[in-house]
């Protein structure tokens, strides 16, 4: 690995959260505020926001990567979530269980809906529409009444100490050891760039896209267990409203995509992640929330956005302009020296 490779690593890393924190930093400090990321409940609060939106943002890249815009993770999360939380709560089960429960529904849930996919052969998109119809109308089902685990101690301390983790390691890992370690993800990945080359050579499709709903199953069911111990579980009356848990975490994981030019995509999305999380703090340090909170995430969205699709242009330009710069230096150097 040569030192300009090394180089554009490193700037992936750390770039996008360090130029966050900076501005965050300089704003909030102008305005006469606090903004100290590094003491303990600012810290902790930054971990537990961050574990959940990485396992969320992994669980919709590890589908969008192979070219599946799935709409169903969000519901999947919320009904799992409530199926283990409500046998927790009930049983007197610890956090084991219900990490253990959630992850073993959202991955029962997740091939039930592969199932569906392979056998309609629709776009996927619509079939998680309906999916996520009827999963949130089951919700009415399970859910006799709001059950809150957060005030539950041995159960919240999964989400309330640095057990919160556990989950977030275990959907990382998950991620990154079948994108790079495993032939299924390697089938994964030539489907979805040549699929009629891949096929011709024998991968068989449908059992690789069950394999794949079966693995983001299984992040989501890490999503679950933070999601059932960090909200009140009531249920679901408004349609789609499980959606707003899927789009609302949607930024880390383009930035993984984007970012795995350079690095792992289970790295940038997490980086990614991060760097929501540091915008979230600083803005709750200068006393921004609601409406204008969300239209800074909507213009944080779009610059990326931006920055992404004319990413090739972009270096293009900057390099141009190291070249002018380095001419104009060499041609003014002779002249320099004549002068002395």
């Amino acid at each position: 690995m040569n030192k300009k490779t090394i180089f554009q690593k490193l700037m992936a890393i750390f770039f996008m959260p360090v130029v966050i924190y900076l501005v965050m930093l300089f704003v909030t400090i102008g305005n006469g505020n606090s903004y100290n990321i590094f003491n303990g409940s600012t810290s902790m609060i930054i971990l537990k926001k961050t574990s959940y939106m990485t396992i969320i943002a992994l669980g919709i890249g590890f589908q969008l990567g192979y070219g599946r815009f799935d709409f169903s993770g969000g519901a999947i999360t919320v009904l799992s979530a409530m199926i283990a939380g409500k046998i927790c709560y009930s049983a007197g089960l610890g956090v084991g269980m219900l990490l253990l429960i959630s992850i073993l529904c959202a991955m029962v849930f997740s091939v039930i809906h592969s199932l569906i996919y392979i056998k309609v052969r629709v776009p996927i998109s619509v079939i998680s529409l309906g999916t996520s119809f009827l999963l949130e109308s089951f919700s009415g089902l399970i859910m006799d009444k709001t059950y809150n685990l957060t005030v539950v101690p041995k159960l919240a301390k999964l989400y309330n100490s640095a057990l919160v983790i556990i989950p977030l390691v275990l959907a990382c890992a998950a991620c990154f050891i079948f994108q790079k370690y495993t032939v299924w993800g390697r089938q994964a990945n030539l489907l979805s760039k040549k699929q009629s080359a891949a096929v011709n050579i024998g991968i068989n499709e449908k059992k690789n896209t069950i394999i794949c709903y079966l693995i983001s199953g299984f992040v989501f069911g890490c999503a679950a267990s933070l999601y059932a111990v960090s909200n009140f579980m009531d249920p679901i009356t408004a349609p789609l409203s499980t959606a707003g848990t899927l789009f609302g975490n949607i930024i880390p994981s383009l930035v993984g995509l984007f970012l795995s030019r350079f690095i792992d995509p289970t790295a940038g999305t997490l980086i990614g992640a991060l760097s929501i999380q540091l915008l979230y703090t600083g803005l709750d340090s200068n006393g921004i929330s609601g409406g204008v909170k969300t239209i800074c995430y909507a213009i944080f969205l779009a610059i990326f956005i931006f920055i992404s699709g004319f990413w090739d242009q972009i270096v293009i330009f900057v390099k141009a302009q190291m070249q002018k710069l380095k001419q104009k230096i060499k041609k003014d150097k002779p002249h320099d020296e004549m002068i002395e």
